[in-house]
């Protein structure tokens, strides 16, 4: 079975990103917290991104130290296994702090992989 590339890794990590972020997009965190199938959602999502962070090779990853990868593949961890005991403002503040900047850091990570296959397809032509 062939590795799956790390840009559609990426793309994961945005894709549910961007659909937490449009679950709790005009909502405040106490509408949040007692919403059930939104928070389920927002989970479920937030343990997709943790499985794609750890999916992604260490070169990658250290490329940005700023991303505390290993929180993130840890937060994955909770959600999933101590679903009982996950604090909702915990995961609303989250979406609020930190989930911005691992966007942002990702979407970086794209572009630097983008422009390499660039620069590998104008290698092979030239």
């Amino acid at each position: 079975m062939s590795e799956r590339p790390q840009l559609l890794y990426c793309q994961d990590i945005l894709e549910s990103g961007a659909a937490i972020q449009s679950y709790v997009k005009g909502i405040t965190c106490d509408a949040f917290v007692q919403d059930r199938m939104r928070y389920s959602a927002v989970i479920r999502e937030f343990e997709i991104i943790g499985e794609a962070v750890g999916k992604l090779s260490e070169g990658v990853k250290r490329q940005y130290p700023e991303i505390p990868w290993q929180d993130v593949k840890d937060f994955r961890n909770l959600l999933a296994h101590e679903y009982f005991g996950v604090d909702l403002e915990i995961v609303w503040n989250t979406i609020r702090d930190d989930l911005p900047m691992l966007m942002d850091a990702v979407r970086k990570i794209m572009d630097g992989i983008k422009g390499l296959y660039s620069e590998f397809n104008l290698k092979m032509r030239g």
